[in-house]
C-alpha cells in the first residue's frame, strides 16, 4: 500500500515539478543529500514554483524499521504511527497553535517492495540555525543589539511553545532556525518536531536544559543565558524563584553532556589531530536504499570501480589479504580516482556473528548495531578525543533477524607511510645502545603514554590495545605521529571508565611489548626503565603513589596471565 498526503497550499508546487506520486518524490531525494544516517537521509531539493521562483524543500526519507509503525506507542495509550506521519501531525498542531514551524509540504509511506519506505517534505527556512549562527558569530561577532534580540526571541519562542501546552525534547540549537536576521527582528522557527509532547513542569526544565547543553562551546555567555531566561519568564529581573529555576535547568544540563551536538558536525569544525586526518572529511550520504553510507567525495571512486552497492562490496574479489578471522576479513585494494592517481583502501567485511553476540542481541532491548557501524562510531569518538586515527570512507550494513545474521563492511583510507608500532620498533629501535635510537624510543614511549591517557580520559577503552594496533607515521622534521586503528571493540563508558578496563588496556600493551612468538617481537626493545617512564607519563606524575603502584601490579599480573594463555594456545597448535 502506498500513501501520499500533500498540503493543500503546496499541491500546485509539486504538480509544477511532476512530484505528485510517492515514488517520484522519494526519487527526488537521491540528489542533493546533505545528511545521511542509518535508515534515513535528508536531501535539499530546489523546486520551481508556479510563479517561476525557486523554492527550497528539505526531504527526509526513511527505510526499514523507521518507515514502520512504532508499536511502542501502545505503551503510551496512543495510536501507532509512522515517524514521518507523527512529524507531519505535530507540525500541523504547532501551526494551528500559531507557533512558527517549518511548513510541511507532504508526507507518505509505501509498503510495496522488499523494504518499507516513508518520507516527509518541509519548506526550507531562509535563515541559519541557532547553532550555526552562534558558531559563525565566534569569527565575526554580530552587533550587541542583534545578539540581545536573538536571545530574547529564543526565550519568547520557548515560552509560546510551553504556553500552548507542548514540550519539545529535541529543543537543540540545530532545531531552532533564525529568520529575519537582516531586518534586526529575528523570528525563531522550529524544525523536526517528531518527538513533540505534552507540557509538564519537569519536561519544560528538560527542554531548557537541552537548549543549554546544545549551545555549550559556541561562545554563549552567562549574560546571554540570563537574557533567554528573562524573556522566557517575562521578567526584567530574576527573583528568587526564577533563579532557582535557572539552577534546576543548569543541574539538568550537567546530566546531559553532549546532547544535541552532532559528533560528526563537531569533528568537521574541529581541526584535525596533530599530524592526523579527521575521521570523516566530508558528509556521509546514503546510497543503495540506506544500506551503504559513503563520503560524498569518495562516491565517484566507488562507482567507477563498480562498488556502489553493499552487495558489490561484499562480493568484491581480489585484493591483498591483510587479516582473516572468524566471519571477518580485511583486504587492501587500490582504486582508480577519476581525478587521477590511485587510492589505497582497506576493506573490512563481516559475514558471521559469534554465538555470544547473537545471544546478547536477542536479549537486548535496543536495536542491534553491526560490527562495522560500531567501528565507525569508534573512529568518530577517537578523533573527537584528539587522537589521530583512520579516515572512514564508507560503511554499510544489512541486519537480518534482529542481528542474528549480518553483512557489514567498512572502508578506510590507508595511512600513507605508516608502519605498525611493533614492526617499527624492530626496524628502527633494535639497537638499545645507539644514542639516537634511545632518544627516539623515549619519545615514542611518551607518545604512547599520552595517547593512552587521552583515550581513557575520554572514557574510552580499546579492549585490543596492542602494539600492532598503533601505527607510526614518520613526519619530516618532526616527531612521528601515532594513529590508533582497529576500533571494532572500542567501548564508550558513559559513567566513567572502570579500573578493570584500564588494567585490560595497559596489560595488553605491556604484553605486546614482550618478546614472544605471539607478539612478533623477536628481541627486547623496551627496558624496565622505559616502562616506568611510560607509567609516569601516563599518570602525569613525577613520582608514583600507592594507588598507581597497586594498579601497575594488577597490570603486570594481567599481562602475565595473557602471556600464559597465549603460551598454552601455542602448545595446542593454535598459536602463531
Amino acid at each position: 500500500m502506498t500513501v501520499l498526503h500533500i498540503h493543500p497550499d503546496c499541491r500546485a508546487l509539486l504538480e509544477a515539478n511532476g512530484l505528485t506520486t510517492f515514488d517520484a518524490l522519494f526519487a527526488a531525494g537521491e540528489a542533493g543529500q546533505v545528511d545521511g544516517h542509518w535508515q534515513r537521509a535528508v536531501s535539499r531539493v530546489e523546486l520551481r514554483g508556479p510563479d517561476g521562483r525557486n523554492v527550497v524543500v528539505y526531504l527526509k526519507r526513511h527505510w526499514g524499521t523507521l518507515a514502520c509503525r512504532a508499536w511502542r506507542d501502545l505503551l503510551h495509550l496512543a495510536r501507532p504511527l509512522v515517524p514521518a506521519q507523527r512529524e507531519w501531525r505535530n507540525a500541523m498542531r504547532l501551526a494551528e497553535a500559531d507557533i512558527a514551524v517549518a511548513v510541511p509540504v507532504a508526507w507518505g509511506r509505501s509498503d510495496d517492495g522488499d523494504r518499507p519506505r516513508a518520507l516527509i517534505a518541509s519548506r526550507g527556512v531562509a535563515g541559519p540555525s541557532l547553532a550555526e549562527w552562534l558558531y559563525a558569530s565566534r569569527a565575526a561577532p554580530p552587533a550587541p543589539a542583534l545578539r540581545r534580540a536573538v536571545a530574547e526571541a529564543v526565550g519568547r519562542a520557548v515560552r509560546r511553545l510551553h504556553d500552548a501546552g507542548f514540550s519539545f525534547p529535541d529543543l537543540y540549537g540545530k532545531h531552532l532556525f533564525l529568520d529575519g536576521l537582516d531586518g534586526g527582528r529575528p523570528r525563531v522557527v522550529l524544525i523536526d518536531p517528531q518527538r513533540l509532547g505534552s507540557y509538564t513542569i519537569r519536561r519544560s526544565q528538560k527542554n531548557l536544559a537541552a537548549l543549554w547543553v546544545s549551545t555549550e562551546g559556541l561562545g554563549v555567555s552567562r549574560a546571554d543565558r540570563l537574557r533567554v531566561f528573562r524573556a522566557y519568564l517575562g521578567y526584567k529581573t530574576l527573583d528568587y524563584a526564577a533563579r532557582q529555576t535557572a539552577r534546576l535547568v543548569s543541574y539538568a544540563a550537567a546530566r546531559m553532556p553532549g546532547r544535541g551536538q552532532d559528533p560528526k558536525l563537531l569533528e568537521s569544525r574541529r581541526p584535525a589531530p596533530a599530524g592526523g586526518a579527521p575521521a570523516a572529511a566530508e558528509p556521509m550520504i546514503g546510497v543503495d536504499g540506506g544500506r551503504l553510507r559513503v563520503e560524498r567525495g569518495f562516491r565517484p571512486v566507488l562507482e567507477a570501480a563498480d562498488l556502489a552497492t553493499l552487495d558489490q562490496v561484499m562480493a568484491m574479489p581480489g585484493g591483498r589479504v591483510y587479516r582473516k578471522g572468524f566471519g571477518r576479513s580485511t583486504v587492501r585494494i587500490e582504486l582508480a580516482d577519476p581525478s587521477g592517481g590511485q587510492r589505497a583502501v582497506y576493506v573490512k567485511r563481516y559475514t558471521r556473528v559469534p554465538l555470544r553476540t547473537k545471544l546478547r542481541r536477542m536479549l537486548g532491548l535496543n536495536p542491534p548495531i553491526s560490527f562495522a557501524r560500531n567501528e565507525e562510531r569508534g573512529l568518530v569518538r577517537v578523533a573527537s578525543a584528539g587522537i589521530a586515527t583512520m579516515r572512514c570512507l564508507a560503511v554499510g550494513e544489512e541486519m537480518i533477524r534482529r542481528g542474528r545474521r549480518e553483512r557489514s563492511c567498512i572502508l578506510t583510507e590507508e595511512i600513507p607511510g605508516a608502519t605498525q608500532a611493533d614492526d617499527y620498533c624492530q626496524a628502527a629501535l633494535a639497537d638499545p645502545l645507539a644514542r639516537d635510537q634511545v632518544a627516539a624510543r623515549r619519545r615514542l614511549v611518551r607518545q604512547m603514554a599520552g595517547l593512552a591517557r587521552r583515550m581513557h580520559a575520554a572514557r574510552l577503552s580499546h579492549r585490543d590495545f596492542y602494539l600492532c594496533h598503533l601505527m607510526v607515521r614518520p613526519v619530516a622534521g618532526a616527531e612521528p605521529v601515532l594513529h590508533l586503528i582497529d576500533l571494532q571493540r572500542l567501548t564508550h563508558h558513559r559513567r566513567g571508565i572502570g579500573r578493570r578496563w584500564v588494567v585490560k588496556d595497559l596489560a595488553a600493551l605491556l604484553f605486546s611489548s614482550w618478546p614472544s612468538a605471539a607478539t612478533g617481537i623477536r628481541s627486547p626493545v623496551f627496558t624496565n626503565t622505559d616502562r616506568m617512564r611510560f607509567a609516569r607519563a601516563y599518570f602525569a606524575l613525577p613520582r608514583l603513589g600507592q594507588n598507581q603502584k597497586r594498579l601497575l601490579r594488577q597490570v603486570v599480573a594481567k599481562a602475565r596471565g595473557v602471556a600464559s594463555r597465549e603460551a598454552r594456545r601455542a602448545r595446542r597448535g593454535g598459536g602463531a
